[in-house]
């Protein structure tokens, strides 16, 4: 079972729970569940569907007469959409946000054409004024008994996405976090623009950030504190990073001349950001948009869509006193111009080790699967390779696959 499931962290095994874990979860309903975080590994040739099976599992466990809610800024991919179908027919209370990117797709059209006003197309964004990027997933009860579950994601449901690197995380039992995202799903099905938006919510799982917003630029609030240091590491892995957003990478500038270490993976056609990264002296791999060579590696290339940054750093907590910190941060939020102050997007930032050890696990095997590609080791790297991956020396005690 563990190797059909292929990249999926088993730190809150939501999709590997055994019947104990179950029972023992029905007996205590006050059991800590952390959250769990979970990676695509696609290889030349070999797309992971990992994220979207997990979307599948949950809606299968919907408990029938609960609500279940989903937002995404594309989907095409007909197996979500007839697990959708599926969910309805079972009695589940599913409502459904869809950028209009995807309106005129196959999938989308069958989910308008059988539930009705279930569906609602967003057009032109829905707070704000640009897309309705988001990709999340509200679960009210799943069959095994947990709640008040929210799968945070920055894959879309598209042929494509299944040969990107991305990332998920879901938290269940969390129900402040639950409450501030079904607030943000109503207020997005409202269709009310307001550029000025500017919610955010702290949780015991995570704190989140919903755009649009006019008042902080989310990353670079994220850096604000840090006392840089030689022992101080921040680590990116974006799909697009524009231009538009030069102040994270003058902060980033700040943090290396005081001894920081800033190492980046960046999706080479849609990232611009790569010489500034460089000048500042931070490290960045640009993973490449590979061209295979003729016929003999099938298969289609694999790229990044992640949106992650990892930070180990000291950080001002006041009083003069600092504080070392592990923080992810992910999401649907694009590091550009729009993604910020026009999208509607979210922005998570969880402090938490075995969650901090995965992403890290998770961003050194992408960075030596791109580094290995841009030496053109496409053989070693199609679907008859082997995903692996090495444990951190400073987090020995990540477990996932």
């Amino acid at each position: 079972m563990l190797a059909m499931l292929g990249s999926v962290g088993v730190m809150g095994s939501l999709t590997l729970q055994s019947n104990e874990y179950v029972e023992a979860l029905r007996d205590d309903r006050s059991a800590s569940i952390e959250p769990e975080p979970i990676f695509s590994y696609p290889r030349v040739g070999a797309p992971d569907d990992v994220h979207e099976r997990v979307v599948r599992d949950l809606l299968r466990r919907a408990v029938p007469g609960t609500e279940v809610h989903l937002t995404t800024y594309t989907l095409t991919r007909t197996p979500v959409a007839r697990a959708c179908l599926a969910a309805v027919d079972r009695g589940v209370d599913l409502y459904l946000l869809i950028d209009d990117h995807s309106a005129d797709a196959a999938a989308t059209q069958l989910l308008c054409e059988q539930l009705g006003d279930r569906v609602s197309i967003t057009v032109d964004g829905a707070i704000g004024n640009n897309n309705n990027h988001n990709k999340f997933l509200l679960v009210e009860e799943l069959a095994t008994g947990e709640s008040n579950v929210v799968w945070q994601s920055t894959s879309n449901f598209t042929n494509k996405q299944l040969y990107r690197h991305n990332t998920s995380v879901v938290f269940r039992e969390d129900d402040p976090l639950y409450e501030s995202y079904r607030d943000y799903w109503n207020e997005l099905a409202a269709g009310n623009t307001d550029l000025e938006y500017n919610r955010t919510e702290e949780t015991d799982s995570a704190t989140v950030s919903f755009s649009p917003r006019s008042d902080v630029d989310t990353h670079l609030d994220a850096l604000r504190d840090i006392v840089p240091g030689p022992d101080t590491t921040i680590r990116f892995m974006n799909s697009i990073w524009t231009r538009n957003r030069l102040a994270v990478v003058d902060r980033l500038a700040e943090l290396i001349a005081q001894g920081a270490t800033v190492e980046v993976i960046l999706n080479e056609p849609e990232s611009t950001v790569g010489p500034a990264l460089r000048a500042a002296d931070a490290t960045v791999l640009e993973y490449p948009d590979v061209s295979l060579p003729g016929d003999t590696v099938p298969g289609v290339p694999p790229n990044v869509h992640s949106k992650n940054m990892l930070i180990d750093a000291d950080f001002d907590v006041g009083n003069g006193t600092t504080e070392r910190k592990r923080l992810v941060c992910t999401g649907s939020q694009n590091l550009s111009g729009p993604g910020l102050s026009d999208n509607d997007d979210t922005f998570l930032q969880i402090e938490d080790e075995d969650i901090y050890c995965a992403f890290l696990a998770d961003w050194k095997r992408v960075h030596e699967q791109g580094v290995r590609l841009s030496n053109g080791e496409f053989a070693t790297l199609t679907r008859s390779g082997s995903a692996h991956v090495r444990e951190s020396p400073d987090c020995v005690s990540s477990t996932f696959w």
